[in-house]
Formats: C-alpha cells, structure tokens, sequence
C-alpha cells in the first residue's frame, strides 16, 4: 500500500468522512479540514508520520473531535500490534517532548480504539491533557517521542517511535489549533506571536484583564509512587498541573484562590458535593499552590486527593481558579478533572 493510502486510511479511522489529506510540503505532516455541517463541531485532523518508517504504517494522529462531540484527543497508529484486541491490556507508555523529563502515563489513562466497528490491536488513544502537551511541543518545533511497553502476551520487545515537528506548525494552523466555534474548521486563527499589536498605548490598557484561550490539566502525579496520570486516582495524593493559555495584555498574576466540587454517584444517583476548602496562592509567598509561567502560559501544580468510600463512587474533582493580576483585574475559569477508582 503507498504511503499516502496508508494514510487515507488512517484518517478514515479517525473520521468516517474523511475524503483527502493535504499534506504540507516538503514534509511528511498531513492535515484534513473539516466541519460537522449541523454543529459546526470542528472535526479536522492532523497527522504525522513517524520518522524511521518509510512506509507510512506508523504514525501519529491528533483529532479535535470524538464521533460528533468536540474533544480533542491523539493516537498512534503502529506497524505492530499493541495491544489484544480481546484482553484489551494498554501498554504503558513514555512520552518525551523535545528536551523536558519524560512522561509516563500508565494503560488506565490510555484507550482502545475501533477500526470497522471491531477493536483496533494497533493503535491506542491518548487522552486530552498529554495531547495538548504534544501538539504544544511540536507546534514550538520539538520533537516527540513515544516509548510503548506492550503486555508480554502481544509482544516483548519495547516499540519506540519518533514524531518530528517538520510542517506540524502549519497543519497545526490550518485545523485552527483545534479551536471550537462557529466557522472553526474554516478560518485559521493568527498565532498569538504574529497577532496585530493593540494600538493603545499600556497606560490606556490599564485595569485590562487577560485573554483566557483555553485552560486545562495535563497531568497528576502520584506523590508517593511518582507515577503520572491524566486522572486523579481516588484515596492518593497527587500534584496536578492546570494549565491556562494566555493573552497577557501586560498583566501578571498576583494571586489566585482555588475552591472545589465533587460529583460522585452513590446508590445509582449521581450528586454534586461542594468542599469548604479554599486553597490560596500569592506571588512571593509560600504554601501548597506553586506557580511557574513559561512565555504566556501559566501553570498551577496543585495538591489533590479524593478519598475513598465504599458507599460512593466519586466520578470528578471540579476546580474553580480565580486569579487577580497586577492591574487589578481578575479572572475565573473552571475545569473538570476525573476521578478514578
């Protein structure tokens, strides 16, 4: 099969109505522009091919849409099986981007996928907080490398992929970053480094809050065993990073509070359980929050952890952030982080 029919075909797996793949030139970084023609849910694709296979049988997909709903999310597709499609036992895998410390996200944060309707033994799906990491990673020109430790009874030997960023950017631009919304798939947005400057003068600017673009978490880590998730398991501790992208408009943080709110199900009724707990973060201070910003992106490693009950099941841990900057202005944004048994 040649390359590009390899690649059709994976990118019907990603979307049934997928019909042609545009590939930006002089790289082996493919993109398909689409819309749900009710919705206007962006269903665009982009894919990239694996450097070291010649054939195309390897790569990796992002996907700003699951069926009809938006979310985004990524998978990679291999020449080699990765799982058994009856067992259906997720490898671990290790996810490095670029230079910063290797990642592991461990099977019960991966999923299967289908192929025909049936269980697809070579591909497995990556959830959406390390698939804005890698989207982020190769949009800035870094690499990404995958390591799978697949389950002894599909293979023993470890499968170690790399993705490069040749042509990511692009394609990255032309799927409109994956951004939802009325006309999403059609017009690309301008990348906030090329974005017309604000003809106001910063004085006139004053008292202006910044421009959230999206805000989300990308991975807990397990404080005791150091393993890392894109889920909060119940009755552990873990540091969770929530990451918010910015148009800072000339304004930092000085503080930022951070209350919370369970869902659970308990006796086949689902509920919703506000906490008193108020936890805070000052620039300059000390406490449990820490803070870093990398450019226009802020970051919030956070102290979390649902216990356990027997008689309920608690299904997700929603934070409210309501940040001050230095202005005076304030913002507030809200997420949903799941919570495993």
């Amino acid at each position: 099969m040649k390359k590009t029919a390899l690649l059709l075909a994976l990118a019907l797996s990603l979307t049934p109505t997928a019909s042609a793949l545009d590939r930006v030139p002089g790289t082996w970084t493919y993109y398909s522009v689409s819309s749900d023609p009710i919705t206007d849910v962006n269903t665009s694709l982009v894919i990239v091919d694996e450097v070291n296979d010649t054939y195309g049988s390897t790569a990796l997909g992002f996907k700003c849409s699951s069926g009809p709903y938006p979310g985004l999310w990524s998978l990679v597709k291999s020449k080699n099986p990765l799982l058994d499609p009856v067992t259906e036992i997720l490898p671990t895998a290790t996810v490095r981007i670029g230079s910063r410390p290797p990642q592991t996200i461990y099977g019960d944060s991966l999923s299967s996928t289908t192929l025909n309707g049936d269980t697809d033994p070579a591909a497995i799906g990556f959830p959406e907080g390390i698939t804005r990491e890698m989207a982020a990673g190769l949009f800035r020109g870094e690499r990404v490398v995958i390591r799978l430790d697949r389950d002894p009874s599909v293979g023993r030997q470890t499968l170690t992929y790399t993705f490069p960023a040749d042509g990511f950017k692009a394609a990255w631009n032309a799927v409109n970053r994956c951004q939802q919304g009325r006309g999403a798939a059609a017009a690309p947005t301008t990348p906030a480094s090329r974005a017309p400057a604000s003809s106001a003068p910063a004085s006139a600017r004053s008292g202006e809050a910044p421009k959230f673009t999206q805000w989300h978490f990308t991975t807990c880590t397990d404080t005791v065993s150091g393993a890392v998730r894109s889920q909060l398991r119940a009755g552990q501790t873990h540091r969770c990073q929530l990451v918010i992208d910015t148009v800072p408009n000339g304004a930092a943080p000085v503080s930022a509070a951070f209350t919370y709110e369970l869902e659970y199900v308990e006796g086949g009724r689902s509920g919703k359980l506000t906490l008193d707990t108020r936890d805070v973060w000052q620039a300059g201070g000390s406490g449990p929050i820490l803070h870093r910003a990398e450019g226009s992106r802020l970051i919030f490693n956070l102290p979390l952890n649902v216990r356990v009950r027997p008689e309920r099941r608690y299904t997700s841990i929603n934070v409210t952030a309501k940040l001050t900057f230095d202005n005076g202005a304030t913002k507030q944004v809200y997420e949903r982080l799941p919570v495993i048994p």
